[in-house]
Formats: structure tokens, C-alpha cells, sequence
């Protein structure tokens, strides 16, 4: 039982250093949603700069290159599908995973991420709003490895 125990104990301490010093960048123009996303993040002990649109946040990624963008697809300016195009599309910053969260994934699926045929939007996941917190650190985990 105590190894058991011990083994679990562990596991979380080198789940937290891992996540630990990992920076995610959050894009969203509702500054509410930011803020929850923030306390969610941090409390894993990642990193996380916020931008509340698409031009702020191509100068944060282009200065700080994060290790995570989590992605709204409504920004004023510049949107989320084409901050994921250009970002997909440049030899620079194509490997950065890209996490979007949106209120219309469920209605835009076959668009995002169709069965045939070329994706619309380039990211590596996707999320619906409002946000699960569990399915949330699941996916950044998954997309940090």
C-alpha cells in the first residue's frame, strides 16, 4: 500500500516539473475566459502570457516563441483561422501545437477538421467553450508532449 502510495506521490512530482517552465500563450479577446484559463494553467505551473488579439499575439509569439497557443477562432483583427494558418504554413513556427477553443467547434467540425479533403483550419486540437478543465489540461498535456 505505501509503495503504491509513494509511486503515486512520484508520478504527480514529475508530472508537475515537466509542465513546470512551459510557456502557453493564450489568445482570446474575452478577457474573463482568459483569466479562468490562466488560473487553470498556472495551477499546473505553466507559464502563461495572454493576448487579446490576433496582432498581439503574432508579436508575443514571434518575441517569446511559446510552447503552446491556445487559440480563440473570434479576434478582432486578424482571426484565429488565419493566425493558425500562418502559423501551420511557416517553417519557423509549424511545430508549435495549436489548441483552439471556440464556442463553434461542435457547429464547424466537418470544416475544421473534415473526414476527406483539406482541413480549413490548421490546429492540432480543439475545444469547446464553455471550457472543462479536466479535458482542457488533458489536451494541453497531450499537445506539451
Amino acid at each position: 500500500m505505501w509503495a503504491s502510495a509513494l509511486f503515486k506521490a512520484s508520478i504527480f512530482r514529475i508530472d508537475q516539473k515537466m509542465s513546470s517552465g512551459q510557456k502557453i500563450l493564450v489568445i482570446d479577446d474575452d478577457k474573463d475566459m482568459v483569466e479562468a484559463l490562466k488560473i487553470i494553467l498556472e495551477g499546473e505551473s505553466y507559464k502563461v502570457k495572454a493576448a487579446f488579439d490576433g496582432k498581439q499575439g503574432l508579436e508575443i509569439i514571434r518575441k517569446e516563441r511559446p510552447d503552446l497557443i491556445i487559440l480563440d477562432l473570434l479576434l478582432p483583427g486578424e482571426d484565429g483561422v488565419a493566425i493558425s494558418r500562418s502559423l501551420k504554413d511557416s517553417p519557423e513556427y509549424q511545430d508549435i501545437p495549436i489548441l483552439v477553443l471556440t464556442a463553434l467547434a461542435r457547429k464547424m467540425e466537418d470544416k475544421i477538421f473534415p473526414r476527406k479533403g483539406k482541413k480549413t483550419l490548421k490546429a492540432d486540437e480543439y475545444l469547446d467553450k464553455p471550457i472543462n478543465p479536466e479535458k482542457l489540461l488533458a489536451k494541453a498535456k497531450k499537445l506539451l508532449k
